[in-house]
């Protein structure tokens, strides 16, 4: 059976990234991106973000400590994996982790930061003031859409 589990956002970072080292000395590093969500709330409407907390590895990682800061606008490409388990009271938990694979800057908070590490220029944002960057897959910040 062929199928597609993935995850595609495209938001602003909440914060810094958090890094962490596993028992193995791996690099993990989280992360939160608010997307929009706009709904009706009696005659207007209310712009309410969902948040999103996601997870890097290896590279990936090691790119987004280097170059991602709170309210920088990227897009992100994640793995879904569900996790089942059960806690000590013998309640059956459910939780959906959100692995990056990419990443790719649609615009960076921080006035005059210039392209991520490790990737290459790409066109000028909107507001014209810095280039939003992109790159190859050497980078790990390449998207597929």
């Amino acid at each position: 059976m062929n199928g597609l589990n993935r995850a595609y956002f495209i938001g602003n970072l909440g914060r810094d990234p958090e890094t962490r080292t596993t028992r193995n000395d791996a690099v993990v590093v989280s992360v939160t991106l608010a997307t929009p969500h706009v709904r009706k709330d009696g005659d207007g409407w209310v712009d309410t973000p969902d948040w999103h907390r996601l997870t890097a590895f290896g590279k990936t990682a090691e790119m987004l400590i280097r170059n991602a800061h709170k309210g920088d606008t990227m897009a992100v490409e994640c793995v879904v994996r569900p996790n089942r388990w059960t806690d000590k009271e013998g309640q059956v938990r459910y939780e959906v982790n959100l692995y990056v694979e990419r990443v790719l800057w649609i615009s960076r908070k921080r006035a005059g930061l210039g392209a991520v590490e490790g990737a290459s220029a790409g066109e000028p944002t909107a507001a014209g003031a810095e280039e939003a960057p992109t790159g190859g897959e050497e980078s790990g910040v390449e998207l597929p859409f």
